[in-house]
C-alpha cells in the first residue's frame, strides 16, 4: 500500500463514460484521494466483497503515481462500483465513514 499500484486499474477505454463525467462513485474516490469529507452516501457492499479489503485496494490505487489523475479517479470509481452500491443519503445525514482496517498482530 505504501507505494501504490495500478494492477487493477482498467485501461481508459475500458472505463464507462459515466465515470469520466463524474458520479457518486468518483466523488467518493476524489474525497478519499484528497482526504476531504466523504459525500453523504449509503454504502452497501455486494455479496462476496469485504469492506476492509476494498478499502486497501482503493487506497493503494489512489496512492499510485503511475496514471493520470482523471484516469485514476474514473478507474477507482468504477472499481468501487463493481464492489458496492452507493445511494445518496438524506441532505442532513452524516457522511458514511469508510471502515478502518483492523490491526493484525505481527
Amino acid at each position: 500500500m505504501a507505494f501504490g499500484t495500478t494492477r487493477l486499474l482498467l485501461p481508459p477505454e475500458a472505463i464507462p463514460e459515466a465515470f469520466w463525467r463524474g458520479n457518486a462513485y468518483t466523488q467518493l474516490a476524489e474525497a478519499l484521494f484528497y482526504g476531504s469529507a466523504l459525500p453523504p452516501l449509503l454504502i452497501e457492499f455486494k455479496p462476496g466483497f469485504d469492506a476492509q479489503r476494498l478499502r486497501r485496494i482503493v487506497r493503494s490505487h489512489l496512492a499510485s503515481c503511475e496514471s493520470k489523475h482523471d484516469h485514476k479517479i474514473a478507474g477507482v470509481g468504477y472499481l468501487i462500483a463493481q464492489a458496492a452500491t452507493l445511494t445518496p443519503a438524506s441532505a442532513h445525514a452524516e457522511p458514511v465513514p469508510v471502515p478502518e482496517p483492523e490491526a493484525t498482530a505481527p
